[in-house]
């Protein structure tokens, strides 16, 4: 009975001692896990391109995501050309990596003097939830080179280049972005500019988990290319759980800010529209 005893009493401090000192442990840990979590903001846009314009969104870090721009002729031509959708299409087949969280690289091919393009973009902040950062700023750099065969041209004068600053925030369901911009062209024709400066205006609500409403504006805001407008493009998104769609009639055909900037020569508010889509794929690695 003595042995008994102190077999019981033993159990009962060893249980006590449990008691008193993990639970001490566990709130520490919690507690040091709530001071140093502070959630960013997640799909402040739903794309990494919305329609032309590159946005805050980046590819999470070991994931892969491929990209269909199908861009069609002028609804204006009417029945004869079934709307745009018999004229010839640009397209762009493209692929991002995502480094980490905040960088990933990409490559894509236009149809449109076969432009293959080199990118990347770097997340410098992330709004937080808690709004100790108040806004998402990102840096997308691009080198766009022409393949078109028969030219003549050397290397360098195929090349451009871009830049774009992008800083975005979200509303509960409505995002704004604001991206000034930079395009410089090693080689243009007559009469065009070397360098373009502009400011890309991009907006996107949340009208449900699956749908949302995008729109776009890129003027030029230094000398521009003969002929040339600002682009404007309205966007509806789709989410189906594994891919984002993007229907949109936009004034440009072009896919790449440096060339939206250089090319387009279409008023949205006149007519001179175009359907289109955007398909994004994300596979995990």
């Amino acid at each position: 009975m003595i042995i008994s005893n102190r077999w019981t009493q033993g159990i009962a401090v060893a249980v006590i001692s449990i008691i008193i000192v993990f639970p001490n442990r566990s709130e520490a840990q919690l507690s040091r896990e709530r001071v140093e979590t502070n959630p960013v903001v997640e799909d402040i846009f739903w794309g990494t391109t919305n329609v032309g314009i590159g946005t805050v969104q980046n590819v999470s870090g070991n994931n892969l995501k491929s990209t269909v721009m199908h861009t069609f002729g002028l609804v204006s031509g009417g029945a004869d050309v079934f709307w745009g959708l018999d004229l010839g299409a640009n397209t762009r087949l493209g692929l991002d990596y995502g480094i980490t969280d905040k960088v990933s690289v990409g490559i894509g091919r236009m149809t449109f003097n076969k432009v293959v393009d080199i990118r990347s973009k770097v997340n410098v902040l992330r709004q937080t939830e808690s709004g100790s950062v108040p806004l998402d700023v990102a840096v997308k750099l691009s080198t766009g080179i022409s393949t078109l065969s028969g030219r003549g041209l050397a290397f360098s004068e195929r090349l451009s280049y871009l830049v774009s600053l992008m800083a975005a925030k979200k509303f509960d369901r409505l995002s704004f972005q604001l991206a000034p911009m930079f395009a410089r062209f090693n080689r243009v024709s007559a009469g065009d500019q070397n360098n373009l400066f502009g400011l890309g205006f991009l907006t996107q609500y949340e009208l449900n988990e699956r749908f949302a409403l995008s729109a776009e504006y890129l003027p030029v805001l230094s000398d521009r290319n003969l002929g040339t407008e600002d682009m404007m493009a309205l966007s509806l998104n789709i989410n189906t759980g594994g891919h984002i769609f993007q229907i949109f009639f936009s004034s440009s055909q072009w896919h790449g800010e440096q060339y939206i900037m250089a090319n387009n020569s279409d008023k949205f508010w006149e007519g001179d529209f175009r359907f289109g889509f955007n398909i994004n794929r994300v596979f995990g690695l």
